[in-house]
């Protein structure tokens, strides 16, 4: 999991750097600069709701993780309002206590670009939109005992973003987000599951 993140991240910023780089180009020759673009990583911390825990006697835990995702912000009105697009990569899932037993579900997600509107007041922004997740990767963890069940979980997920950032020093930037699952993820006809993530992350604009 931790070398997929790395991967992603690695491959993320090499695009964004041609990006960049490419976007330059094309305002020295007098086009004028229309997007902002960069990426971010953070620490999260997830976990996931099932309807048929209330019924049973389990206590749950979030789960601790990195995630991170490339950015894009069109203008739509000047500086002040923009159409922020993302790719990123969130692995998500929670930790279940039943008695003396400890499971750990973990989820990875690639999320496909959201398209969350962004208003700026001055360093500030704050942005609200829906997003799909597409599974990568699922599994359930008991001890030293680790089992594929992808086959139990949908494909996709609809989630919705809440966030706010505000503009540093240095093109670096920080801010908080949550993730709200929309769909339910299970592919169990009794059970209804859907994700919550809190992110506190910091990032890096490339281009502005």
């Amino acid at each position: 999991m931790k070398k997929a993140f790395i991967l992603f991240c690695l491959a993320f910023l090499s695009f964004c750097t041609q990006v960049s780089a490419q976007s330059e180009s094309s305002e020295t020759s007098g086009k004028k600069k229309k997007k902002e673009i960069g990426f971010l990583v953070g620490l999260q911390r997830s976990d996931l709701d099932y309807n048929s825990i209330s019924q049973t006697n389990v206590s749950e835990e979030s789960k601790t993780s990195l995630g991170g995702a490339f950015f894009i912000n069109w203008r739509l009105i000047g500086h002040f309002i923009t159409l922020r697009t993302e790719l990123g990569y969130y692995p998500k899932g929670g930790i279940y206590k039943i008695g003396n037993t400890v499971q750990e579900t973990n989820l990875a997600y690639l999320a496909a670009p959201a398209a969350l509107v962004q208003v700026k007041m001055g360093f500030l922004k704050a942005y609200a939109g829906p997003q799909l997740g597409l599974l990568l990767t699922a599994n359930s963890k008991t001890g030293n005992t680790e089992t594929d069940v992808k086959s139990t979980f949908k494909t996709t997920e609809l989630s919705a973003v809440l966030g706010a950032e505000m503009n540093l020093p240095f093109r670096l930037l920080a801010g908080v987000r949550y993730n709200f699952g929309i769909s339910n993820i299970s592919e169990i006809p009794t059970v209804d599951t859907k994700s919550g993530l809190y992110m506190l992350y910091v990032g890096l604009r490339l281009h502005k």
